[in-house]
């Protein structure tokens, strides 16, 4: 398991949703994720709109298989991602993405821990020589979220901008 601090389930959600976006570039919602969730397009959902509106906020802790790879699919993230203690999302998706890093974990199995520092330094090595930084967060940072509301959804106001619009409405403006 990866040595730091345990990601909550809810936590792990918020980094997804933030970093998937719609057709429309807005952050999904809780029924478009459910709606990704199906097997197939336009089929059956893993989990109903409410379920994953309580696994967001964190008032559900526990879903189960079929919804766990579900929300892999919605979120197009590795299931294991999802799982308690494992927060190398950076990692994970290396080795569901590339073959070759399968192999190499793979390679380097009975090695120990002098075959996994030599990968390393390979690794650095390699990064180094193709110009890039060396340090990789485990977990990338998501887009930036897009501050234009929802079309057909108002902002909610705060008090000020309300009294203004109500004083406005009042005289006719």
């Amino acid at each position: 398991m990866p040595i730091g601090s345990d990601i909550s389930l809810s936590s792990k959600l918020a980094i997804l949703v933030r970093a998937a976006r719609g057709a429309d570039g807005q952050a999904l919602s809780a029924r478009a994720i459910s709606a990704a969730t199906a097997e197939t397009p336009g089929g059956k959902p893993a989990m109903t709109h409410q379920v994953v509106n309580e696994l967001l906020n964190g008032t559900k802790g526990n879903p189960t298989t079929s919804q766990m790879v579900g929300l892999g699919r919605a979120l197009k993230s590795p299931v294991a991602f999802l799982l308690p203690g494992y927060n190398g999302l950076t990692s994970l998706r290396a080795y569901e993405e590339h073959q070759d890093a399968r192999e190499a974990l793979r390679l380097i199995h009975d090695l120990g821990a002098d075959g996994a520092a030599e990968l390393l330094e390979a690794a650095r090595e390699i990064r180094s020589r193709h110009g890039l930084d060396l340090s990789v967060p485990e977990v990338p940072d998501p887009l930036p979220t897009s501050d234009r509301p929802r079309p057909g959804r108002r902002r909610r106001l705060s008090f000020d901008e309300a009294a203004e619009r109500a004083v406005a409405d009042l005289e006719g403006n």
